[in-house]
């Protein structure tokens, strides 16, 4: 009686150190994915960019995929995966060592060209690692292999976001983006004094042309706007008028000398206040008196650099008459803003219009008093002091690209030896390929003619758009919003990972009752109105929200790849390189939701919407093409 025939093995024996060197690249370029998100908001902190401009760290790092795609193929095609490994990993050690002299720069664009390089090589490595490992067995088991390996590629991600937020995020300085500006422009002369009185002149401006609004009496929204703006206005001129620095030394003091808590259940604990899972924590002493005192952190970094400066301008005559101007604007300040809270808590009352131009009118005129008396200052007055504080602002960023430079310099170490593992161990003779022909202008003509597939790249474009931007944005989304760390919302990021892994075990199910095509509707439907509920819902729901979209997005890539070549035979190896190129698609989109953040609310008429919530609209439209092409594709197959 004849046996069974035998079951080929996933991974042959022979197969095995092969396999398991290549499954390391898998968690290899999920680490660089995912310690890269949070180094945009790290960016613009540290070196004071704009959102756009720190945004290009996502142009970059995609853009290497986008440029090397095609060529990282055709060079595999031609020579061998060994050779198109060892190229990746030469790239992506060389683009994280390049990270030692960007941080002794102290500028943008070296950091940007080292990302660049680094994806490179990370192009190459993706576009050879999935065809080699699918090559390493029998025909039968090449899905169940990449599967396997592809396994190991989140488990990177979450190394790379925890990396990000308990090894550089909590280690960077906390001094402000704000109190980092002042000390800048400090450094090139301008007193904090100064930079202070001329935004709050801005402020008064801003409220003049709020209360001269012909809807003002009738529009809650406009009440509201000028109760807040009047209440910060209030507070800053109280600061400049008496920054009380002897007290904001000692709770400084007091505050630094509190014992600090194990920064794992710090950041558990953070995590479970932001859910709600848990109450608060109460502020101490001296917490709740700089709070109550200063208005918080930044009130407190403000009124140490005020009291610094005091002294120094203090030497002018000049400065006793802008002080003077000062007093006479904190009070009225003060009374305006009182006005403004009752306008807007109880019935509108005409009546009290004329008070508040009366009372803004003065403050202006004390303002713009102050500011004449400070600009006539002698600057010799303040050189001291402004190298001093120039000098302290380049310890910070020096510090802080450091702490940056430091996990991405060994890793490139690493890479070094994998590097070297690899030329000693990697067959060179594995290879499914037949013939070593190019055959590029008809394979591309093809693929060009292929409706379908080309709907795939797109599809796949708009997929990596929305999801860098989904993970990219939420530190923005929830500091903005809610006043949360960076810290912080990264941890967030890491639970959304989990959730995104999850979600791919769950869907990886369905998948053996639902169409590819039908479930990557549902998702991206799914992702719609999540993403509309981050736009449209005020508060920690919106957080929750933008959390939730990882659920969604957890099987687009795979499902979008597999449907997109199905059936294009060997057609299916250019093609699957047009799908990495469609990883550039990271590139594009968040510099575009980056300037959006830049821009000032957006007046919807029924609501004012904050630039970050309303940003949220570009991977809302990424998820509707997804949607199309899914329920365009409902009858494909995804190719086993």
């Amino acid at each position: 009686m004849p046996g069974k025939p035998a079951t080929a093995p996933v991974v042959p024996r022979a197969m095995l150190v092969p396999f398991i060197l290549v499954t390391i690249l898998f968690p290899l370029w999920g680490f660089a994915n995912d310690i890269t998100n949070p180094m945009v908001a790290a960016f613009k902190n540290i070196l004071l960019l704009t959102n756009f401009e720190s945004s290009l760290v996502q142009a970059a790092f995609y853009g290497g995929y986008a440029l090397m795609a095609i060529p990282a193929a055709i060079f595999i095609k031609k020579f061998s995966y060994k050779s198109g490994i060892l190229i990746g990993l030469a790239l992506y050690s060389i683009g994280c060592l390049l990270f030692i002299p960007s941080g002794w720069s102290l500028t943008f664009a070296p950091f940007l060209l080292a990302y660049l390089i680094m994806t490179c090589g990370l192009s190459f490595l993706e576009t050879t690692a999935n065809p080699y490992v699918l090559s390493m067995g029998d025909e039968s088991t090449a899905t169940r292999r990449l599967n396997l390996a592809q396994a190991f590629n989140p488990m990177g991600s979450i190394l790379g976001m925890f990396v990000a937020s308990m090894v550089i995020l909590v280690n960077l300085n906390s001094t402000s983006e704000n109190a980092r500006r002042a000390m800048r422009a400090a450094s090139e002369g301008v007193p904090v004094h100064t930079q202070l009185v001329v935004r709050q002149l801005d402020a008064v401006r801003n409220l003049e042309s709020i209360v001269a609004d012909r809807s003002f009496e009738s529009s809650k929204r406009l009440r509201k706007k000028a109760m807040e703006e009047s209440r910060a206005l209030s507070q800053n001129l109280g600061l400049l008028a008496d920054p009380q620095p002897e007290l904001a030394a000692d709770l400084a003091k007091q505050i630094a000398a509190q014992p600090s808590e194990n920064q794992f259940a710090a950041a558990a604990k953070a995590v479970a206040i932001v859910l709600q899972l848990r109450d608060r924590v109460t502020p101490t002493e001296a917490e709740a008196q700089r709070d109550a005192v200063f208005h918080g952190p930044g009130g407190l970094e403000l009124a140490l650099m005020l009291g610094k400066e005091q002294p120094l301008l203090a030497e002018s005559p000049a400065f006793a008459s802008a002080r003077a101007a000062l007093a006479t604007a904190a009070p009225a300040a003060a009374n305006v803003a009182t006005i403004l809270e009752t306008f807007y808590q109880e019935k509108p009352n005409s009546e009290f219009i004329p008070l508040v131009s009366a009372g803004l009118t003065g403050i202006r005129a004390s303002l713009e008093s102050a500011h004449s008396g400070l600009r006539s200052i002698p600057a010799e007055a303040f050189t001291a002091h402004a190298a001093e504080s120039g000098a302290a602002f380049k310890e910070i960023q020096k510090s802080d690209l450091g702490t940056i430079v430091g996990p991405y310099a060994l890793m490139g170490g690493i890479l070094i030896v994998i590097l070297a593992l690899f030329a000693w161990k990697l067959p060179h003779d594995i290879s499914h390929e037949g013939d070593k022909q190019l055959h590029l202008a008809a394979t591309l003509k093809r693929l060009f003619h292929n409706g379908h597939y080309l709907w795939g790249v797109v599809a796949q474009t708009f997929y990596v758009g929305a999801q860098i931007m989904v993970w990219t944005f939420i530190i923005q989304y929830a500091g903005l919003e809610l006043g949360i760390s960076k810290a912080t919302a990264q941890n967030l990021n890491i639970l959304a990972m989990v959730i995104f892994v999850s979600s791919r075990f769950i869907c990886t199910f369905v998948l053996h009752y639902v169409k590819p095509g039908v479930l990557l509707g549902m998702l991206a439907i799914g992702g719609m109105l999540l993403t509309a509920g981050t736009i449209l819902i005020h508060g920690y729901g919106g957080l929750y929200s933008l959390i939730g979209v990882s659920a969604c997005m957890s099987l687009m890539f795979p499902t979008i790849y597999g449907i997109a070549l199905d059936g294009l035979g060997d057609d299916a190896k250019l093609g699957s390189a047009g799908l990495i190129l469609a990883i550039g698609g990271g590139c594009l989109m968040p510099p575009l939701q980056a300037a959006i953040i830049d821009l000032p609310p957006i007046n919807l008429g029924f609501m004012e919407l904050a630039s970050v919530r309303a940003s949220f609209a570009l991977p809302l439209v990424c998820f509707a093409v997804i949607a199309f092409y899914g329920f365009r594709s409902r009858r494909a197959r995804v190719r086993a």
